[in-house]
């Protein structure tokens, strides 16, 4: 993950009458976000689904995949996270990924096909958000019907620096835009890629925030950061310096990867897209 620096400040509010700002706080929660998060079973799941479960914005729902050897759903914590979503009438599903070489990939696959709305946020297992990080997104979604993404800024994020640094760019925690068009783009990825986070060999593996991002800038959507919005990455052992990536390889991989399907989706529905932009991945990179 890398850290998103306040490129998009939260627009000014004007203080409103009591009712106004009551008919405006319903409106708002009219607004469904669909959570999918993936697991491999680390320790802080339980933590990063509770606070999801505790959004002053209720209007949410939940779909879990777990990639790991044992299922989580026989933890305790898991448990009891689970009976938290039952009181709070929160839906909240789950599902075991026996996959393994490309467990990320189709964990996300997974959770795509589960998640069929408009607008979609992607958690990871390590990450959790303020109570108000959802509702204090809701003005932007309502504001931008045909938005790329809306991301919080993140907090020990593990990627600081790097190619993205000093680019507006997707971040765990963010929700997006899933048209019919972004849908088709992202079933065919997740599909057929292999992500950096997949145990299975390839010459040309992709970083899904690479990806998301070039995606929704070749689109021409919009797409914010707000600083006013916080997640907070919980495993600070995860740095680039344990993991071995070459992220400047990865950045152009996956912008090369975006313009492929771009190309080959939005055409297909003559889509207006930015064909002649330059990719994010147009960076120096050193080669494996």
């Amino acid at each position: 993950m890398n850290g998103n620096g306040p490129q998009n400040p939260v627009h000014g509010v004007q203080d409103n009458d009591p009712g106004e700002t009551e008919k405006q706080s319903q409106a708002q929660s009219d607004v469904p976000v669909e959570v999918g998060i993936l697991t491999k079973g680390k320790p802080t799941l339980s933590m990063a689904l509770v606070s999801l479960l505790l959004q002053e914005h209720r209007n949410i729902r939940i779909h879990i995949v777990d990639t790991s050897d044992s299922p989580v759903i026989k933890r305790d914590d898991v448990v009891f996270a689970l009976r938290l979503a039952f009181d709070r009438e929160i839906p909240c599903g789950y599902e075991h990924s026996r996959e393994k070489h490309r467990a990320f990939s189709v964990g996300r696959l997974k959770l795509l096909q589960a998640l069929t709305g408009p607008n979609v946020c992607f958690m990871d297992d390590d990450v959790v958000m303020a109570s108000s990080t959802l509702m204090l997104m809701m003005p932007e979604l309502r504001a931008n019907s045909d938005y790329g993404f809306i991301s919080p800024f993140c907090k020990n994020a593990g990627f600081v620096g790097g190619p993205l640094a000093g680019v507006l760019h997707f971040s765990p925690g963010g929700v997006f835009r899933q048209d019919p068009l972004v849908r088709k783009i992202l079933l065919e990825y997740y599909a057929t890629t292999v992500d950096v986070l997949d145990s299975k060999k390839a010459n040309e593996k992709v970083w899904e925030i690479s990806f998301l991002t070039e995606l929704f800038n070749l689109l021409r959507r919009k797409c914010v950061v707000l600083p006013s919005t916080v997640t907070y990455h919980l495993d600070f052992r995860e740095r680039p310096s344990n993991l071995n990536w070459d992220e400047g390889r990865l950045v152009r991989t996956s912008a090369l990867k975006a313009r492929e399907l771009v190309e080959k989706f939005a055409q297909a529905v003559s889509y207006p897209y930015a064909g002649n932009a330059v990719l994010r991945g147009d960076l120096p990179h050193t080669s494996t």
